[in-house]
C-alpha cells in the first residue's frame, strides 16, 4: 500500500484515472452466516456498495511488461446485508481501504478487457462481541440477532474483478465488471467463517488526459522494452509463522507454522509455473484441555500437529513481486482420522469404543464446501494465496493465506531466500 502511495506522489496528474462505482451481490451459503439471519443454505442478499478508486501509470518497466497495467488505490464501503432478523441489522457494515493492479488483456479505442486483483483491509461494524450481550458472550451462538460470521472488527480484504470498459469521449469510460470479494480475519479471532460476497458493478470512469491510442491500444508514448529474460529454474526455501484459533469458547491461540521449497521454471517475465513440498504445523491439534467440543482430537500427540503435502503453483511476476495461487494434496495428515464429518460420527464412534482408529486414504469423500468449519474434516485439498517480494543478497519476505477452499485456516508471514 505505502508503495503505491509513493507512486500516486510522483505520478502526474495526465496519468490518473478516477472511477466511481455502484456494487451489488450476494453472500455465498455459510453455516454461520445462514444461522445469523435465518436462511438455512442459501444466498444471502442483496449486499451493496459504493467504491471510489484512483489508478495511476507510474514508469515501472514491470508494469510495462503487463500490456501498459496501472496500479491505485482505493476505498470500498458495503452494507454487508439486507437481510433483517428481527428488528436489527446483524451483519453491519464494512469500509475497506486497499490497493489494486489493473491489468488490461485487450484495449481498443471503445473497448477494454481486463482483470483487477486487489488486496487491503476491511473494517467491520458488528462482530459477535458487540452484537451478543455482555452476559452471555461465549455461551452460546443461538442467540437472536447476533453475527455468528466475524469476531473482530479488523478483517482482511480481497477484491477480485474481471472488468469490461467502453471508451466514450473526452476521457469518459462506463464499465462493467463481476467479481469476488472475501472479509475475513484469517482465524486470528473467532468466530470467523467471515464473507464471500459474488457480485456486479456498474461504474463511472474519467481520465483528465485520455491521450492518443494506437492501434494495439497502448499510448504513443515509445518504450524501450528490456530482451525477455530467457526461460530458467529457481529454487526458493521460505518459512512462515501465524497463530490462530479454532472455537470461540476456548479463548485460545494457538501457533502455527510453515516450511516451503519449491521449484519454478521462469517460463516468461510475467509468469512462471512451480511444484514443491509444504510442512505444515499447527498447534491446534493436540490433546489438551480444551472446551473444542466440536473435533475429535482426544488422544492427539504432537505428531498429529504436523502435515505434509506437495502443491502446483502457478505465480505472476511484476517487477520484484510474486504472487499467485497453490493447489495441494496432503501426502501425510494424521488429524484426518480424528476429525470427521457429522454424518460419520455414528460410524466413527463405533470404531473408537472398539479400541479402532478410523483410516482414510490420500484421497477420499468430504463436504468440500464446508471443509474447515467446526464438526468437518479439512480435506485431502489445501489452497494457499502467496504474495512474495524480493530483497537484495537473494532474500525476500512473504504472507500465505491458507484454507481449505473458502474456509481460511490461517495467514502467516515469513522469510526466505532464492537460487
Amino acid at each position: 500500500m505505502f508503495i503505491v502511495l509513493a507512486a500516486f506522489l510522483q505520478a502526474s496528474a495526465a496519468d490518473i484515472d478516477y472511477r466511481l462505482s455502484m456494487r451489488a451481490g450476494m453472500i455465498m451459503p455459510d453455516g454461520k452466516v445462514d444461522a445469523s439471519v435465518g436462511q438455512k443454505g442459501q444466498w444471502i442478499g442483496p449486499s451493496a456498495g459504493v467504491n471510489f478508486a484512483v489508478s495511476f501509470a507510474p514508469e515501472w518497466q514491470s508494469l510495462r511488461e503487463w500490456n501498459h497495467a496501472r496500479v491505485g488505490v482505493a476505498l470500498s464501503y458495503w452494507k454487508i446485508d439486507c437481510t433483517r432478523s428481527g428488528e436489527q441489522d446483524v451483519l453491519g457494515h464494512a469500509f475497506a481501504p486497499y490497493a489494486f493492479v489493473d491489468i488490461p488483456f485487450y484495449k481498443s479505442e471503445h473497448f477494454e478487457l481486463g482483470i483487477r486483483p486487489g488486496v487491503g483491509c476491511a473494517l467491520l461494524t458488528k462482530t459477535y462481541y458487540n452484537t451478543v450481550p455482555p452476559d452471555q458472550i461465549y455461551t452460546t451462538l443461538d442467540i437472536p440477532n447476533v453475527n455468528r460470521s466475524v469476531g473482530s472488527v479488523f478483517n482482511y480484504y480481497f477484491p477480485e474483478e474481471l472488468y469490461f470498459h467502453f471508451p466514450i469521449r473526452n476521457g469518459w469510460t462506463v464499465g462493467l465488471a463481476a467479481g469476488w470479494y472475501h472479509m475475513s480475519n484469517g482465524s486470528i479471532l473467532q468466530p470467523n467463517s467471515g464473507y464471500n460476497i459474488f457480485g456486479g458493478e456498474l461504474c463511472v470512469q474519467y481520465r483528465p488526459s485520455n491521450g492518443a491510442l494506437t492501434s494495439s491500444g497502448h499510448q504513443t508514448k515509445e518504450y524501450s522494452l528490456e530482451k525477455l529474460r530467457e526461460k530458467h529454474c529457481e529454487i526458493e526455501f521460505a518459512w512462515s509463522g501465524a497463530a490462530r484459533q479454532v472455537y470461540y469458547k476456548d479463548q485460545q491461540t494457538f501457533f502455527c507454522s510453515e516450511i516451503q521449497v519449491a521449484a519454478y521454471w521462469r517460463a516468461h517475465r510475467i509468469f512462471r509455473l512451480g511444484g514443491g513440498i509444504d510442512v505444515f504445523y499447527d498447534g491446534a491439534y493436540y490433546d489438551r484441555p480444551t472446551k473444542f467440543g466440536k473435533t475429535y482430537l482426544t488422544g492427539a500427540t504432537q505428531a498429529d500437529c504436523w502435515r505434509v503435502g506437495v502443491s502446483v503453483q502457478p505465480e505472476f511476476v511484476i517487477g520484484h513481486f510474486t504472487a499467485g495461487f497453490h493447489f495441494g494434496v496432503y501426502l501425510y495428515d494424521p488429524i484426518k482420522n480424528r476429525e470427521v464429518s457429522v454424518k460419520d460420527e455414528t460410524a466413527y464412534n463405533d470404531l473408537w469404543q472398539n479400541g479402532q482408529m478410523p483410516s482414510k486414504g490420500i484421497f477420499y469423500p468430504y463436504d468440500l464446501l464446508n471443509a474447515g468449519s467446526a464438526g468437518y474434516p479439512d480435506g485431502w485439498l489445501y489452497t494457499q494465496i502467496a504474495v512474495r517480494y524480493r530483497l537484495p543478497y537473494h532474500l525476500f519476505v512473504h504472507a500465505t493465506m491458507k484454507a481449505h477452499l473458502t474456509k481460511v485456516e490461517f495467514v502467516a508471514a515469513g522469510l526466505g531466500f532464492y537460487l
